[in-house]
């Protein structure tokens, strides 16, 4: 049985060691790290490369010869892969000590539920500033986002509650999701979305990492605050850019939602979010 952990790195010098060492300090310690760099000019490879010769880690490098983008990096992973369990993995986070052992453990009995199926398990994260100081001890509670979203096509394409970083996979996923069509707003959304409707999800209520918060997130954790249907409002035109991609992705998907139902539930959850 093989793990793969899979790593996008794009100039990832400032956190990419603290990280590494979190990986290392896994109490399930069989697992391979796969790399994609997108064009890194700063010391990343060299870190890297530095880190599999002190600490004797299996360490794989792809480099492309030509920028991907978060996305299709992630794409690139997965395909690449040929492992059994796969894990997403940012450059800023820090992995806790049990999320390996304790996620494969949950994986592993959906597996033995539901054999021959694509199964995917997640995590709740802590979300943290840039220093690691606390700022939320639960993303899905500081998002005011419902794990249970996984379970209706429809929430789930309104909010997302698992950010990859948070995945491991079975092999069986792959298959399912690969390629990323155009419509996917990001790749863990894709995922998500195609195993709600054809596999097997389940989750696991406590953070698996630390969810750092920083200027240059591709994507970050949320607060909902009083202001939400203000800052909404003016922001109208990346409200509008957000739900059309959301509709996009719907109809990628499959032709039997429906545009109305998932304006209904859009309004649903954006009220709940008030109390």
């Amino acid at each position: 049985m093989r793990l793969e952990i899979l790593l996008a790195t794009y100039n990832s010098e400032k956190y990419l060691t603290e990280l590494l060492d979190s990986l290392r300090a896994q109490s399930y310690t069989n697992w391979e790290l796969l790399v994609h760099d997108d064009g890194s000019t700063d010391q990343t490879i060299t870190i890297l490369k530095e880190f599999r010769k002190q600490h004797g880690i299996a360490i794989k490098i792809l480099i492309s010869d030509r920028q991907l983008g978060p996305m299709r990096s992630f794409e690139k992973l997965m395909e690449y892969s040929s492992a059994d369990y796969l894990m997403f993995c940012d450059h800023d986070d820090i992995w806790l000590p049990h999320k390996i052992e304790e996620s494969l453990a949950c994986l592993q009995q959906l597996e033995k539920r539901n054999p021959d199926q694509a199964a995917l398990v997640f995590s709740d994260l802590e979300v943290v500033d840039e220093q690691l100081n606390t700022i939320h001890s639960s993303f899905w509670n500081y998002s005011k986002v419902n794990p249970d979203n996984v379970y209706n096509c429809y929430k789930l394409l309104i909010n997302n509650p698992a950010p990859g970083c948070t995945f491991i996979m079975n092999k069986k996923v792959k298959p399912l999701v690969l390629p990323f069509p155009e419509q996917a707003r990001m790749h863990d959304w894709w995922i998500i979305l195609k195993v709600a409707e054809s596999g097997v999800i389940h989750y696991l209520k406590k953070p698996g990492l630390l969810y750092r918060q920083h200027k240059k997130n591709e994507v970050g954790a949320e607060g909902i605050k009083n202001t939400y249907f203000l800052s909404r409002l003016t922001n109208l035109s990346l409200t509008i850019k957000r739900n059309m991609e959301s509709y996009r992705m719907m109809k990628c998907l499959s032709n039997k939602y429906s545009l109305l139902k998932l304006l209904w539930y859009k309004l649903r959850i954006s009220l709940a979010k008030l109390f």
